[in-house]
């Protein structure tokens, strides 16, 4: 083969070369949907940022990363707002209870306490002399056969001894005052006048 012939042959191979397309690069969806290819790529990446500022690939496979990472996020602050919610509902529901539970042993309460009231009264009632026969306070209450209430008996006075009469009780003035005697006074007479007709006639 001449020196000339090898000359076309790598022109044309060079130019056949030219011809073929490089792959372009994976697009931000791609990396969103393929998570093997997106870790790998940030790997390579990460290797050395500087030089691979300006990767297409690099830059669809860091925005893929960092939108992922905004939904993790979001999913979790919508999970701790679900829990912290149940906790409250919780809460509230536990607070619920133990009003009502302090409610009913309030009342439980009352109820005990007025039936115990009640028995004491029924008890006092049982052990409760009957009245006696004839006396003041059942011929007070009795009714008669005409339907009138009876008349009370006439109490008969209580002499009392000398031991039991109270002393008399003496005031005396000072000095400087003196008594007010009071003299009863004499009647006056008034004149009569007899009407004309009734007059004596001489």
């Amino acid at each position: 083969m001449s020196r000339r012939s090898l000359s076309l042959l790598l022109g044309l191979c060079a130019v056949l070369a030219a011809c073929v397309d490089e792959p372009p690069p994976r697009s931000f969806t791609e990396f969103m949907e393929d998570r093997f290819a997106r870790e790998g790529t940030l790997v390579r990446c990460n290797s050395d940022r500087t030089a691979t500022a300006n990767d297409p690939e690099c830059i669809n496979a860091r925005r893929a990363a960092a939108a992922l990472a905004a939904q993790d996020d979001a999913a979790q602050r919508e999970q701790r707002d679900a829990q912290s919610e149940a906790r409250l509902l919780a809460a509230r529901q536990r607070q619920a209870a133990q009003q009502q539970a302090e409610q009913r042993a309030e009342l439980a309460a009352q109820a005990e306490e007025q039936l115990a009231y009640e028995s004491l009264w029924e008890e006092a009632q049982a052990s409760e002399p009957p009245p006696v026969e004839g006396s003041v306070g059942q011929l007070a209450a009795a009714p008669t056969q005409t339907g009138s209430v009876a008349p009370m008996p006439a109490l008969e006075p209580i002499a009392l001894p000398e031991s039991v009469k109270p002393p008399l009780t003496t005031i005396s003035l000072p000095r400087g005052v003196k008594p007010l005697v009071l003299e009863p006074a004499e009647p006056a007479l008034e004149e009569i006048v007899l009407p004309e007709h009734l007059r004596k006639r001489d």
